[in-house]
């Protein structure tokens, strides 16, 4: 995939280079973070950092957000909803001097990302047996987040530390494309890590906490995490599908019964993802948790 090689080439620039588009620049945390410094405050210099049992993420990233240029359903000309939130724009990227093509080829998978993405809400509706067009009014400017990651190899043998800890997506679903090497696990409905194996031409699918909460947990979110014990490098891709930032997201009154009466109050999806994101990344204001993106 054009997208991958793009990452392999981002990736084996000069650190120096690649902190350029540090998300230390950024107002909404977009840009470059190196190894470690994932569910760390972004003051601290996560190179120097030695106490390995305190470290952060063991990936590199380089992270954007939703560009109108990128969403076949938009004109160039296009404006931005009122950012109540503070979560759209800002994205930082390497011009063509240095990394040609690169915003061209990113954008590009973008939007076709957002076409599939799109789809997949409409079959969600149908499952639920909705109106295949229910979320339709939703997707206008939809809130989601694209991911370069870059996991370095670790020893086979000797302490084993998560690439990227259990955890859940915030949005309604994420689309990962993965490279050949097996790392991503989830865990099942009996509580087991199942390895997701990368299959060649294929995209993994995980359900996010905003979908799970509309549905009150018909679909529930998928706990997953990263163990690379294979000694070789990962590249992944993911792709962070939400809706309309201004969404207020309230449960489905077909999937509430007496016996499950609805999980969560009505809630505004800028809202909460903002506030997961205040959980994991000290630029939205609290302190760093030990979970990570």
């Amino acid at each position: 995939m054009a997208l991958h090689d793009a990452a392999h080439r981002f990736f084996a620039l000069p650190e120096e280079q690649k902190m350029e588009y540090s998300v230390a620049k950024s107002k909404k945390y977009r840009g470059f973070m190196p190894v470690y410094a994932e569910g760390l405050p972004i003051a601290d210099d996560p190179i120097e950092r030695t106490d390995t049992n305190n470290m952060g993420a063991l990936l590199e990233s380089f992270d954007i957000g939703y560009e109108i240029l990128a969403d076949p359903q938009r004109a160039a000309d296009d404006v931005l909803p009122p950012d109540t939130y503070d979560l759209y724009g800002d994205n930082q990227w390497p011009s063509d001097e240095v990394l040609p093509k690169f915003r061209e080829t990113y954008l590009l998978y973008c939007a076709e990302a957002l076409t599939l993405c799109r789809k997949l809400m409409r079959s969600f509706a149908l499952a639920l047996g909705l109106d295949e067009g229910f979320f339709d009014p939703v997707m206008n400017f939809p809130g989601v987040t694209s991911r370069l990651l870059h996991y370095p190899p670790q020893p086979v043998e000797g302490e084993v530390r998560d690439g990227l800890g259990a955890h859940t997506d915030y949005e309604c679903f994420t689309i990962l494309s993965q490279d050949n090497v097996p790392a991503l696990q989830v865990r099942n409905a009996r509580g087991e890590w199942v390895v997701a194996p990368p299959i060649p031409g294929t995209l993994v699918v995980n359900i996010a906490d905003c979908l799970s909460k509309w549905t009150n947990e018909t679909f529930k979110s998928t706990v997953h995490r990263v163990i690379n014990l294979t000694g070789q490098e990962r590249y992944s891709i993911p792709f962070f599908f939400g809706v309309d930032y201004n969404t207020t997201v309230s449960v489905l009154p077909s999937c509430i019964s007496d016996d499950r009466p609805a999980c969560v109050k009505p809630f505004e999806v800028g809202e909460f993802v903002r506030a997961q994101l205040a959980k994991t990344y000290v630029a939205y204001g609290e302190e760093p948790s030990t979970k990570a993106r």
